[in-house]
């Protein structure tokens, strides 16, 4: 997987989803393949919200994970265009 399929990839809205349906489990899930997907593609710009985020879904805190995650979509967008940009 690219850089770019990753970026664009459906994860990122399904994260946003089960945070705020509390699907704290599926959450947990997703977050971590984000961060392996992440990692496998030399993203590392996301290492900080993925953390917050996990630490947010273990103690339930909603708000506080939309918030990190509304952080984390920034950042995915300014890659996006960076790499676009680049092209």
């Amino acid at each position: 997987m690219t850089k770019e399929e990753f970026l664009k990839s459906i994860y990122f809205m399904q994260l946003g989803q089960n945070i705020n349906h509390s699907s704290w489990q599926s959450a947990t899930l997703i977050a971590n393949k984000i961060q392996k997907m992440a990692r496998e593609c030399e993203i590392h710009d996301f290492d900080r919200q993925l953390i917050g985020i996990k630490q947010c879904i273990n103690n339930k805190n909603k708000k506080e994970a939309l918030d990190i995650m509304a952080s984390l979509i920034s950042k995915r967008v300014a890659i996006l265009k960076n790499l676009e940009n680049n092209k």
